[in-house]
């Protein structure tokens, strides 16, 4: 029986990742942050099979602390899901910022090879490590120029991935993800903030949403098919990287128009506009060529971008009646 160790588990890559690892047969094991908490009401995603899950709390910024859980569980694969990924793309505190979003990655590497260097790496990367850039759709050879701490620091995590490749012969890789969401989704983000507004709306338990510039356009695919390209890739004869997408870009407008339509209301009286939602950098051009993972590791989506926001409006009218 193989086993995995995921960072993130109890996020919704994490907690999907986590339900597809145990249909396949693995030994899970999970590590939350010191700053959570081992009851249910923060692990509602893994709660139908939290008995099945193997969970830690450690902090993965402290080397020690990666070491020691690591030395005991000794996984064969590891997906590196846990991230600070604020949807504000904020710049308060940027050495934090650009520190948890790297460090854990090598403490993780510098594991493997002290340890088990046949364990293979997983590390999730994000659009974002495009950045500013003009060329679009993107793929595994387009320029990265990030403009964020976050992006920053994917950047450097992918660029340390590759030189442990090279170096020490360890099967590492990163999946660079565009925007993936799902009912699993934590309401911070846009997607799921418009969902679960028209699900409420219509049950009359709010009454506006405020939001920013809806013309806004961005590559949203469904994050349990992005979690299935996760496995994939570490099924792989060699460790590659790839960009994981739709390949399609569609506006807030978009969302709105099926969000609100799947409840039947017209969400423009409902919406507030408010420049104040809107944020300092905005990207239009960010969209997925994932032609090579389709090619080479057989992935492809199994939900479009209309059944995606249906399925999470359907979901959060489900909450919403509870």
């Amino acid at each position: 029986m193989k086993k995995a160790l995921i960072t993130g588990i109890a996020g919704q890559d994490g907690s999907y990742l986590a339900e597809c690892l145990l249909e396949k047969g693995y030994e899970v094991h999970g590590i939350i942050s010191n700053l959570q908490s081992l009851d249910n009401s923060l692990l509602w995603r893994l709660e139908n099979y939290l008995n099945r899950i193997n969970l830690k709390k450690i902090d993965i910024n402290d080397d020690k602390e990666v070491n020691k859980i690591f030395n005991f569980i000794m996984p064969d694969e590891v997906y590196h899901l846990a991230s600070n990924a604020d949807p504000k793309v904020v710049f308060e505190d940027e050495r934090k910022n650009f520190d948890t979003n790297f460090k854990p990655a090598v403490n993780l590497l510098r594991a493997i090879k002290t340890y088990k260097n046949s364990c293979k790496l997983y590390c999730a990367g994000s659009s974002l490590m495009f950045g500013d850039i003009q060329e679009t759709p993107q793929n595994e050879q387009s320029c990265m120029n990030p403009t964020t701490p976050y992006g920053i620091a994917k950047v450097a995590t992918f660029h340390f991935i590759n030189m442990y490749r090279q170096a020490y012969g360890i099967f590492a890789c990163m999946g660079i993800l565009f925007n993936h969401e799902s009912p699993r989704r934590d309401n911070r983000f846009l997607p799921k903030k418009i969902t679960q507004a028209a699900a409420r709306i219509k049950l009359g338990l709010q009454d506006k949403l405020v939001l920013g510039n809806i013309e806004l356009k961005r590559d949203w695919s469904f994050a349990k098919d992005v979690v299935e390209s996760m496995w994939l890739m570490l099924q792989a004869d060699q460790p590659r990287d790839y960009v994981i997408g739709s390949g399609e870009l569609h506006s807030v407008r978009d969302i709105l128009d099926i969000a609100f339509g799947t409840v039947g209301l017209n969400w423009s009286k409902f919406v507030v506009i408010n420049d104040e939602f809107i944020r300092k950098i905005e990207y239009d051009n960010l969209c997925a060529d994932s032609s090579k993972v389709k090619s080479e590791l057989n992935w492809k989506p199994s939900l479009t971008f209309q059944e995606m926001i249906i399925d999470m409006v359907l979901a959060d009218l489900k909450v919403a009646k509870l």
